[in-house]
């Protein structure tokens, strides 16, 4: 696994990918923090976080488009699937290394909080929580792109499939609808359970206790759990790709 780790790292800096998505995961967090924070003058970052879920939706795809299908396109995945290493190291080694750089992203723009000394007392435990949050968030992400890139070895696929169902678990947490409301009577049972099932896999809900520098375990458990789902479901791609 560490060396697939490295070697993954590595091609990220070697190509514009990393870069690219650094400078933009960098820029917007940027911008987000000037608008939001730096020209109200104001020291919570709970809005701060909200935005930069959004910019996810554009990033991630960036990230992962190439993890799995630049491989299948090039044919190296043989190489990879023949070599004595199992699949989860070839899986989790791609993943931490596209996790190490969300990490320094997400590390870099922690930066804004000693900016926020100057004119304010910014809770710095607080902010750190909602840091935190928007890393798991990132990972979940991450590991649902690493999923996408698997099955297909068009990298552009990979990409806007990614875009697009992130962009749908982000825009589920803000419609706000209440299917109880529309499907009454016999049908009842089910305007309740679309109405669970929606809160259920609305990321907005979860990453809301983060943005209020809350530590709670059902967001956290619901993060690792999702996150760990998509790096089986990609073990099993692999596994099944390997055996054929």
């Amino acid at each position: 696994m560490k060396a697939i780790y490295k070697r993954e790292l590595n091609a990220y800096f070697k190509t514009p990918i990393g870069c690219i998505f650094l400078s933009a995961f960098i820029f917007f967090s940027s911008l987000f923090f000037v608008l939001i924070n730096m020209n109200s003058m104001h020291t919570s970052m709970t809005n701060y976080f909200s935005n930069v879920s959004l910019m996810f939706v554009f990033v991630i795809p960036i990230l992962t488009m190439r993890l799995f299908s630049e491989e299948r396109k090039n044919k190296t995945d043989q190489l990879l699937l023949t070599a004595p290493i199992k699949v989860t190291d070839i899986v989790l080694g791609k993943f931490l290394a596209a996790g190490t750089v969300l990490l320094i992203g997400t590390v870099i723009t922690t930066l804004f909080l000693p900016i926020m000394n100057f004119y304010g007392s910014p809770d710095i435990a607080e902010s750190l929580i909602g840091y935190l949050g928007i890393f798991l968030l990132g990972l979940l992400f991450v590991s649902l792109g690493m999923f996408l890139s698997s099955i297909t070895e068009s990298q552009v696929i990979a990409a806007i499939s990614t875009l697009v169902v992130i962009f749908f678990l982000w825009f589920v947490g803000n419609m706000n609808l209440q299917f109880s409301t529309i499907l009454t009577g016999i049908f009842s049972w089910l305007g309740a359970f679309l109405d669970w099932f929606m809160n259920f896999i609305s990321i907005n809900n979860r990453l809301y206790d983060f943005t209020l520098g809350t530590l709670n375990i059902v967001p956290l458990f619901y993060f690792i759990s999702l996150t760990a789902l998509f790096v089986f479901l990609t073990v099993s791609v692999i596994e099944r790709r390997r055996w054929k």
